[in-house]
């Protein structure tokens, strides 16, 4: 019986230690994915309105530099949204 006991109390750990593996993943995946439809979201703006005014490279330029900034504010909220240890 005391075998089961410890079996018992090891099966809370590892599914815990499951749950955070997964939040980890989540939070890389979420990292990987708001980077990326920022800045291909501010490239296509910067296409498009280099396209609309002939202002060719610059509005890409701006909207690849604006796409990558705002990317980087996003992945800031996410990780102090992940971490509420870090409350300020």
């Amino acid at each position: 019986m005391n075998e089961q006991e410890d079996q018992q109390r090891k099966q809370p750990e590892v599914t815990g230690e499951k749950n955070e593996a997964w939040r980890a993943f989540g939070l890389v995946s979420a990292i990987g994915l708001d980077l990326a439809i920022c800045t291909i979201g501010g490239t296509f703006l910067g296409r498009f309105l280099d396209g609309l005014l002939g202002t060719s490279p610059w509005l890409l330029l701006v909207g690849i530099i604006l796409g990558l900034a705002v990317g980087i504010y996003g992945i800031t909220k996410l990780i102090a949204a992940f971490n509420p240890e870090q409350k300020k």
